[in-house]
């Protein structure tokens, strides 16, 4: 008999109002219902969303294809700020205590060994060890934690989904877009990208902008997958019959000044929005209308979820609840790191305060190309530069990893150069409405604002720029500098020319 799943009054709790949802006649719990069950790591909510709260569908299809077909829980909150102790706490229903580690002996009851005996597993675990002995695959070798594995870890899970003849669990908790941020939009890869670190303070906007502009092209290449997760599973015969979720461990913040997750500022609510709200998916079996849902969710609620929709019932009590026909009210929901807890009592609404924050750096409205445009020289990113400008003896610069410019690949994980950086060198100070573009094969590609007011120096100064790939092809390529002066409404360019090299063994 099919599993009827009634949303539509889910679909009118959206984003204008209350956070019920509808109860017991949500889910017809189902034994022979498959889970696919996808953790990111190191995945904020912020980054997917639009000022107006909705996900920016331009930029994000696949998150946007996956709302379409499931219910979001916006109003979802992590756990830990730590994967050692999210995950766990994800797989187990229970908050986390930093006196377990991520091994089974001090998670016994688990989603895995909850499963087993009921279903087929096919798991796939980055960090973790929650798999009983001969049932099903631990943490890998530490090298296998290489980004590229991750990737294609992520599609060997949605593959295999797809083709299960049997009720089956497919879990893969996925180190994306977590760093190092290597992927671009195009799922091409820079291998080295942590070959030059960037020595500049973290309390610079320019340096945390920069990593935000990292993150957000990996999170895109992590949409591509989500994405393709969707497509093949809705053209499989497990589609109807499948539960889909997917969520994160935690998430992350790049206010300046502010550790990035290591240590918890409490009386920094903005960071703990950026770090603890993360994404909740959940398409249910046989679901055909997508909602919106305001509820109080929390991690511990997952594992409750799957299980009641399932109708596996845990051998232990959980703190979380079943989602599908509850709507938890919590006037508060509890983070924890190391050294404390908090009670978090915000709603979403103060995430769209976060989107805001960094909507000031790059527009959180705009398409995939929106991510390089920073400052004001980014309306120029994919234009041709100029056919000829003066030259300007005032600035030259160095270029790392400039081979990685005649190695360019086409198809998806072949190499590309991500991200630009090297020295900046000065002989007097720029000028105050002038920024750098680099241009590759003479379409500018990324910005360098910081060079805005330079001072001179005898050292070279560090830069950094995300660069535009998708205008990148194999071939030979050019990589130039050039200014843009802004001290009217169109800019004067200036012409720097190409960098000295100063990458290893060229």
């Amino acid at each position: 008999m099919r599993l009827v799943l009634v949303f539509l009054l889910l679909s009118v709790i959206s984003i204008r109002t209350s956070p019920h949802i509808a109860a017991a006649e949500s889910v017809t719990p189902a034994p022979a219902t498959n889970v696919l069950f996808i953790v990111l790591d190191e995945a904020p909510l912020f980054p997917l969303l639009k000022t107006d709260g909705t996900i920016n569908r331009d930029r994000y299809p696949g998150f946007a294809s996956l709302a379409d077909n499931s219910t979001w829980y916006r109003n979802m909150v992590g756990t830990a700020q730590r994967t050692t102790e999210a995950v766990p706490s994800i797989l187990d229903g229970k908050w986390p205590t930093f006196k377990n580690y991520p091994y089974l002996k001090d998670h016994p009851n688990n989603l895995f060994t909850l499963m087993r005996g009921h279903k087929e597993l096919d798991v796939y675990q980055a960090i973790t060890n929650l798999c009983p002995k001969n049932t099903c695959d631990n943490a890998p070798p530490r090298d296998d934690r290489k980004l590229l594995l991750q990737v294609k870890a992520l599609q060997n899970v949605t593959d295999r989904a797809t083709t299960s003849e049997t009720p089956s669990l497919h879990f893969a908790h996925v180190l994306l877009p977590h760093r190092p941020w290597g992927l671009t939009p195009d799922l091409r890869y820079m291998p080295d990208v942590l070959e030059y670190p960037d020595p500049r303070s973290e309390s610079l906007v320019d340096r945390r902008r920069d990593n935000y502009q990292s993150m957000l092209r990996q999170y895109v290449a992590t949409d591509t997958l989500i994405g393709d997760l969707v497509t093949k599973m809705k053209a499989s015969p497990n589609w109807d019959n499948t539960m889909i979720v997917v969520t994160a461990d935690h998430g992350i913040t790049f206010e300046p000044g502010k550790s990035y997750r290591d240590t918890i500022d409490v009386n920094s609510p903005g960071t703990l929005d950026d770090i603890y709200r993360i994404p909740l998916f959940i398409k249910y079996p046989n679901q055909s209308i997508s909602a919106v849902n305001d509820c109080t969710a929390s991690s511990v609620d997952i594992l409750p979820t799957v299980m009641a929709v399932t109708s596996i019932t845990p051998s232990w009590k959980t703190d979380g609840k079943n989602l599908s026909t509850l709507c938890p009210s919590r006037p508060s929901r509890t983070i924890r790191w190391p050294l404390g807890s908090y009670e978090l009592t915000t709603s979403f609404a103060s995430l769209l305060k976060r989107v805001k924050y960094y909507n000031q750096w790059i527009s959180a409205d705009t398409d995939v190309d929106g991510i390089y445009r920073s400052a004001r020289s980014g309306s120029l990113i994919g234009t041709n530069a100029p056919e000829a400008a003066p030259a300007n003896k005032n600035i030259s610069w160095r270029l790392n990893l400039s081979k990685n410019y005649q190695n360019i690949g086409s198809g998806r994980l072949s190499p590309v150069p991500a991200r630009a950086s090297g020295l900046l060198y000065v002989k007097k100070t720029v000028c105050t409405k002038c920024e750098a573009l680099i241009a590759v094969n003479g379409v500018f590609a990324g910005v360098v604002s910081e060079i805005t007011e330079m001072k001179a120096a005898r050292v070279g100064q560090y830069f950094s720029s995300s660069l535009l790939t998708r205008v990148m092809q194999p071939g030979a390529t050019t990589v130039d500098m050039w200014i843009a002066d802004w001290k009217t409404a169109q800019p004067t360019f200036t012409f720097v020319g190409p960098a000295r090299n100063i990458s290893p063994g060229t």
